[in-house]
């Protein structure tokens, strides 16, 4: 059984997490991260303690769009400060949307599956869009442990990969 797998089980005999089989067919995009790919094979999202503080849903395939869309509006100034960031390589893959908190993965095939931590306040801002896991697994895994009680990398005992913006040239 590879990592991925044991994670999604642990997952659905996890009591507070709903693990969303995927009822249909679907063409799988290019260019995602092997993880993400089965992920999304298999199933269609997975609820997060969603009754707790920090719950949080892994979105559907039709959700992964770039999180610059899906936080600034078309047309808003900012993109023109966006514009050649290395967040336009950046994608939903989790949300929280009454908090405000959501999840980026890195699709740049030199990053490709680093999560980032995108809260609406610090998306794309160099210096505090922390590497949060390294894989999708790796993310998975996390929240399921978290139990949906703290940000599992707002915690004392999280070690940081760094910041996004780290040795990258925009």
């Amino acid at each position: 059984m590879s990592k991925i797998e044991e994670v999604l089980a642990t997952i659905a005999l996890s009591e507070g997490c709903v693990l969303k089989k995927s009822s249909t067919n679907k063409v799988i995009p290019r260019g995602l991260p092997l993880d993400v790919e089965y992920f999304y094979t298999h199933y269609d999202s997975v609820d997060f303690y969603l009754d707790e503080p920090f719950g949080i849903r892994i979105v559907t395939l039709g959700e992964v769009i770039p999180t610059n869309k899906v936080l600034y509006p078309e047309g808003d100034v900012i993109w023109e400060e966006l514009e050649g960031d290395i967040s336009n390589d950046w994608y939903l893959i989790a949300e929280s949307e009454q908090v405000g908190q959501y999840i980026s993965i890195d699709l740049d095939s030199n990053y490709l599956g680093q999560c980032y931590d995108s809260y609406i306040d610090i998306h794309a801002v160099t210096g505090e869009a922390m590497v949060i896991a390294q894989s999708f697994t790796e993310l998975l895994e996390r929240l399921c442990q978290s139990k949906g009680e703290q940000w599992y990398w707002a915690t004392g005992d999280f070690i940081s990969y760094g910041d996004a913006y780290e040795d990258r040239e925009e």
